[in-house]
C-alpha cells in the first residue's frame, strides 16, 4: 500500500486542492497532514461556500439543501499553522453570498466549501509565519 502523505517540509511553492463538503478548517488542516506541512501561505480564488445552520462539523452535507444559503470565495489568503488536529487560519478574503445577505467582517472557518477548491500553496518555515494568535479571516 502506498504511503498517500507528501513528505515536504522545505520551503516551496505547489498547486493543490483541498476537500470540498467539510469545513474550510479541515479541508485544510486536510492538506496540511497529506502535505507534511505545519506551516504554509495559501491562496484560493474562486472557491464556491455553503453555511447551513447548526449543521455539526462532521455531519455530512444534505443532498438537497433546502436550509443555509450558498456563496463564493472571490480571493482568499491565508498563514496556516497545523500541529496535530488543530489547524490555525488567519489572513484575509473577499467573499459574498449569492442571496446579497450581509457577508459579516470575519468568515468563519466552519463555512463549507460546496466542492473541491483549486489552491495555491507555499510551504514556509516556522519563522515566516506571523503571530497567529486569536486567529481570524478578515473581510479584505
Amino acid at each position: 500500500m502506498m504511503d498517500a502523505v507528501v513528505r515536504s517540509q522545505a520551503p516551496g511553492r505547489f498547486d493543490d486542492f483541498i476537500d470540498g463538503y467539510f469545513p474550510l478548517e479541515i479541508s485544510i488542516l486536510h492538506l496540511m497532514q497529506r502535505r507534511g506541512l505545519s506551516h504554509a501561505r495559501l491562496t484560493l480564488s474562486h472557491a464556491p461556500i455553503m453555511h447551513i445552520p447548526d449543521l455539526h462539523p462532521d455531519a455530512p452535507v444534505p443532498l438537497n439543501i433546502t436550509a443555509g444559503r450558498a456563496g463564493m470565495i472571490d480571493q482568499m489568503v491565508l498563514a496556516v499553522h497545523a500541529a496535530g488536529r488543530i489547524c490555525r487560519l488567519q489572513g484575509h478574503a473577499s467573499w459574498r453570498w449569492l442571496d446579497g445577505s450581509e457577508t459579516g467582517r470575519t468568515f468563519d472557518p466552519l463555512t463549507r466549501l460546496a466542492e473541491p477548491a483549486y489552491l495555491q500553496g507555499e510551504a514556509i518555515t516556522a519563522a515566516d509565519v506571523p503571530p497567529i494568535e486569536g486567529a481570524a479571516i478578515l473581510r479584505a
